[in-house]
């Protein structure tokens, strides 16, 4: 569904640039790539092993896989659309005693990744964020977006939510999963 959305909404671009944020070992790019087969596809993982083994199953000029700290990604800019699917989440959150300030990735974390992220994305691009530990919408980026309308677009969550202080504020929600940015 939200593949489909992100094709719709980027049909008229004769070759639209995606990021797949946490791509582990490149299904969410190559599934990608057979909605949106004129995109330029970049993925990115922290796990070296994860980028060799999408480098090796990649077999199109289209698709690449690079490492956060590379220098290829510091300079990567002017993107319509970046997906954070099940990324910015920690299963250990999920039990009830766990909280974000003992596993590291804290509210802070996941505002400095995703403030990160929106300068690389271009004015009307397309932020698709799901399974989050924290609310993009208590960001200071959220600022300048807008949440998209589409069906499938909002869903009920059954997991832990925590707020900009790391503690827990419900564990059923309603989540937003695409975003678009405003032109300045």
């Amino acid at each position: 569904m939200l593949f489909e959305e992100c094709k719709k909404r980027l049909a008229g671009l004769p070759a639209p640039s995606i990021l797949s944020f946490g791509c582990a070992t490149g299904e969410e790019v190559f599934s990608l790539a057979k909605y949106l087969p004129q995109a330029r596809i970049i993925g990115v993982d922290i796990n070296r092993w994860c980028l060799k083994q999408s480098a090796s199953k990649n077999s199109s000029n289209r698709q690449r896989f690079i490492h956060p700290m590379s220098q290829q990604f510091a300079e990567l800019t002017g993107l319509d659309a970046i997906f954070c699917m099940a990324v910015f989440q920690r299963t250990e959150h999920r039990t009830e005693s766990a909280r974000p300030t003992d596993t590291g990735f804290t509210f802070e974390r996941f505002e400095s990744e995703v403030t990160l992220l929106d300068k690389k994305l271009k004015p009307c691009g397309l932020f698709f964020l799901d399974e989050c530990d924290f609310s993009f919408e208590q960001t200071a980026a959220a600022a300048h977006y807008e949440p998209l309308e589409f069906e499938g677009n909002r869903v009920l969550r059954q997991r832990p939510l925590f707020g900009r202080d790391n503690r827990l504020i419900t564990s059923e929600y309603s989540s937003v999963r695409c975003f678009i940015k405003q032109v300045a």
